[in-house]
């Protein structure tokens, strides 16, 4: 029965993952922030939103490399974050470490690259696009298609895949959205990228049959 004993051995099952790659890049987002907040001060600009969009059109050569890791504010760092930290690391600990990066790649330059080119396909022209919520949606993605796959699954791998049907709601609400005021530009294609590479992965990720469908290593 799931969640028989509690959260607690949740907590710690959680705590007892080996993830470097979601740790390594929540403290690079985190640091990230801490320099555009700081840069933001040193300017005097109102926010973090214009100081970052302000980079885009002075230095771009530096800030569309840096896209998945840039952020507008607290409001759209901190979800990030929590949810990439939450969910990625069940996610790393699940796919060898390779696989894992490697989607964490693909997911952030398809994410950023779809918005870039919906942008410009249906907006008012070229804009600033940036945030690692591809990533995080991939990871969403990766969990419903992985882990529904088990023969048993882990309480961590269970609220997974409740996050990547929340994820999979979001992007279907978004999309229905767009289509029913007729505004393609309302649709953020980056968390449907971001969503279909995390898909992508966990049906090309086989399962090992002799640890319950552990993935081998």
């Amino acid at each position: 029965m799931p969640f028989e004993n509690g959260l607690r051995p949740v907590f710690a099952d959680h705590r007892s993952l080996s993830a470097p790659v979601t740790d390594l890049l929540v403290v690079i987002v985190c640091a990230v922030y801490a320099v555009q907040a700081f840069q933001t001060a040193l300017w005097g600009a109102p926010s973090v939103f214009v100081t970052t969009n302000y980079v885009y059109l002075r230095a771009p050569w530096l800030a569309w490399p840096l896209s998945p890791l840039l952020h507008g504010g607290l409001v759209h760092v901190i979800p990030n974050v929590v949810t990439l930290f939450a969910f990625g690391r069940i996610a790393e600990a699940t796919l060898p470490g390779r696989r894992y990066a490697s989607m964490a790649l693909v997911a952030s330059v398809a994410s950023i690259g779809a918005l870039a080119a919906w942008s410009l396909a249906f907006g008012s022209g070229p804009q600033a696009v940036y945030g690692i919520s591809g990533v995080v949606f991939a990871v969403g993605g990766f969990a419903i298609a992985y882990f529904p796959r088990h023969r048993r699954a882990t309480d961590l791998e269970l609220l997974a895949t409740l996050f990547g049907a929340c994820a999979l709601a979001l992007v279907a609400t978004e999309s229905i959205a767009a289509l029913v005021l007729a505004s393609p530009a309302t649709a953020n294609v980056g968390h449907t990228a971001g969503l279909l590479v995390g898909v992508a992965t966990g049906l090309w990720t086989p399962l090992r049959h002799d640890d319950g469908g552990r993935t081998a290593r």
